[in-house]
């Protein structure tokens, strides 16, 4: 029964006509009956895409509509991670920044399906408020404001792919420059002028691939060409065995010595940017956000930026290092 068994799954995968039956499938349920049939997609108006369920606990679409608040508990834990940490290294004399990278479907609610309602409070509402009454100086730079009034200027996000382009890219680096120079005030962001928007004949589709279709963007998309190459180069890469990809980016001529950034993929595109004001800059890929407890000690880094998406905060609080704690 076994070998019939493992025979089954195999044909299943290996079948030529799989990838045409199921992509037929979805055909018919997205054109004619008007679902996604992938519940990792939500099929928005005018081509565009979101994130639908991404885990068990991560669910944009079910953030968007509000049905997974935090308890107060929750948020009191978030609190008290982050304060730790913020102390810790303020001991040392660190900087620290949380950045909130926004959901596409909190900065476009407009092209989500009409069916769902809009202004919904969310987890992050909950945490901002949370956090405005119980450390109302906390180092927090949540990014919806500034997306929701730059998208009158320029479309901030890809429409097939769940990400910011590279508009909302540079005017993410912008604002957490514009934090950051409160505190080291020798930082200027990158002249405006410095880009070139170019026409991107093939734009990121992470969504589209997850839906299994062909997907024709809503409207055309461009790239921001530097006119001159950036002043900061990607020195190194290594995957540690924790499956934590980390870069770091030099900028010989910078004002600051050394930034570490934790981030999702949200970070990857802020690298070399926010590389340039660096002399040196290590950026760890982990979800998780685990603090690098020994090596800050060793090396005493100016600044430490966690970067988060804001669909991430339906998973658990983070955890500090014991030397940190809560």
């Amino acid at each position: 029964m076994d070998i019939l068994h493992d025979y089954a799954l195999y044909y299943e995968k290996a079948s030529p006509v799989r990838p045409w039956i199921i992509s037929k499938y979805m055909a018919f349920k997205l054109y004619t009956l008007g679902i996604s049939a992938v519940a990792a997609v939500v099929v928005g108006r005018e081509q565009w895409l979101f994130v639908g369920h991404e885990t068990e606990k991560v669910d944009e679409l079910r953030y968007f509509l509000g049905l997974n608040l935090m308890a107060d508990k929750e948020m009191a834990r978030w609190l008290r991670v982050l304060s730790a940490r913020r102390r810790w290294l303020e001991k040392m004399g660190i900087a620290y920044l949380l950045v909130i990278a926004p959901n596409k479907s909190s900065i476009y609610p407009e092209y989500m399906p009409a069916i769902y309602p809009r202004g919904q409070r969310t987890r992050l509402d909950q945490l901002s408020g949370f956090m405005a009454r119980r450390s109302p100086d906390f180092p927090m730079l949540d990014l919806r404001p500034a997306m929701k009034s730059g998208k009158k200027r320029q479309v901030l996000y890809w429409t097939t792919d769940s990400h910011w382009n590279d508009f909302g890219r540079n005017l993410a680096y912008r604002e957490i420059v514009a934090r950051l120079a409160v505190r080291f005030p020798s930082l200027k962001a990158l002249a405006a002028d410095a880009f070139e928007a170019r026409p991107c004949p093939e734009p990121p589709h992470d969504l589209e691939d997850l839906l299994l279709l062909p997907w024709r963007a809503g409207m055309p998309a461009f790239r921001l060409v530097p006119r001159s190459p950036l002043p900061s180069t990607r020195i190194t890469a290594t995957t540690s065995p924790g499956a934590r990809q980390v870069e770091i980016f030099r900028a010989r001529a910078a004002s600051l010595p050394l930034a570490l950034i934790i981030h999702d993929s949200f970070g990857q595109p802020l690298k070399p940017l926010l590389g340039c004001h660096f002399r040196r800059s290590r950026w760890i890929l982990d979800r998780s956000h685990s603090l690098p407890a020994a090596w800050i000690e060793s090396r005493r880094p100016s600044l430490v930026i966690d970067e988060i998406a804001e669909r991430y905060l339906e998973e658990d609080p983070w955890t500090n290092p014991a030397a940190i704690g809560e």
